[in-house]
């Protein structure tokens, strides 16, 4: 009987160690609004608005701690972008940081760089 128990609590015991938190794959960044799309397939969000923000994303099962800090200098190209397509449509430069319940700290800019 011990046997049997062991051998059912190995693939138990592996299947626990496969899954885990979730970490941040990409963010997306509005005016007011922080989007987190995780690796478990979840979404996350994170409110706030104006220059920087932080809080505790919301809407997913990870409850990570988020800040926003905008780069409040502005690019020429980037302003004539603003004026025609609006400031809704154009991701705002900033650095979005992510801390996950163990104390990791993650580091996003937005918009995405472009590879090289």
């Amino acid at each position: 009987m011990r046997r049997a128990l062991a051998v059912l609590a190995v693939p138990a015991l592996l299947a626990a160690c496969a899954t885990g938190p979730a970490t941040p794959e990409r963010v997306t960044l509005d005016r007011d609004l922080l989007t987190v799309s995780m690796s478990d397939g979840s979404t996350c969000l994170g409110p706030g608005g104006g220059d920087g923000w932080s809080g505790r994303l919301t809407g997913c099962p990870w409850d990570y701690a988020y800040t926003v800090a905008i780069d409040p200098r502005t690019n020429p190209l980037r302003f004539v972008l603003e004026e025609i397509f609006g400031e809704a449509l154009v991701q705002p430069v900033a650095e979005v940081t992510i801390t996950d319940a163990t104390g990791r700290a993650r580091l996003f800019q937005t918009p995405e760089r472009i590879a090289d």
